[in-house]
């Protein structure tokens, strides 16, 4: 055995059950497992493990790092390394906090077998206040209003629907989402939609679909 013991936080039970096994099949102990934040507190509080791997998207509530800092406060020097789809944490939420100092952080779409997962929890635990992999920003930088009409583009919603859940006019949408179009370099021209683009850059930014020529 290494030694290290863990605790996996996954709200996808089959990630959730793949990643176990990858642990235990390398020795590494999981001591618990969870897909919610309050749970894994609970759990925190009976096992105390070495180091936590965390989803980044939980769900409704608490993000990973949300949870991460949760679990810091209570074990100071407790090993956190958080996994997502997304490319960009800050798809999740804009604003979203740092994560605490030491946070390992793997996206899914990197990830070509569990060996680098494997790696990180065993380092984190080791060594987990060390500066490691940073948070990326896959995309430059862009407010929180940016943020929201993205993520509103790539769900369909109209612009006169973004218009009156933002409570800003269908003026400033439209220009909103020409800046993003800019700002992502989406193509303007007859062949191209500038909507379905501009949902296309979401989806690869948020690990849903591969990365591909626009």
């Amino acid at each position: 055995m290494t030694g290290v013991r863990a605790l996996v936080v996954e709200n996808d039970p089959f990630t959730l059950t793949s990643v176990v096994g990858a642990l235990e099949y390398q020795r590494v102990s999981v001591v618990a497992s969870a897909t919610a934040a309050y749970e894994a507190l609970e759990l925190q509080r009976e096992y105390m493990p070495d180091v936590a791997l965390l989803d980044l998207d939980l769900g409704i509530g608490p993000t990973g790092v949300d949870l991460a800092h949760a679990l810091r406060i209570r074990q100071p020097e407790i090993g956190l390394v958080i996994l997502s789809t997304y490319r960009d944490p800050r798809l999740v939420a804009p604003g979203m906090v740092v994560p605490p100092r030491g946070t390992t952080y793997l996206s899914k779409a990197d990830i070509k077998d569990f060996s680098l997962i494997v790696a990180s929890v065993i380092s984190a635990a080791r060594n987990p206040l060390s500066s490691r992999t940073p948070v990326p920003h896959s995309l430059p930088p862009l407010s929180e209003a940016q943020f929201d009409v993205l993520r509103f583009v790539a769900d369909g919603m109209s612009t006169q629907a973004i218009a009156h859940e933002r409570q800003v006019s269908v003026k400033a949408v439209e220009q909103t989402i020409s800046r993003l179009s800019e700002i992502l370099e989406v193509p303007r021209d007859s062949s191209t939609n500038q909507r379905v683009q501009l949902a296309r850059a979401y989806l690869e930014l948020a690990g849903k679909i591969p990365e591909l020529g626009r």
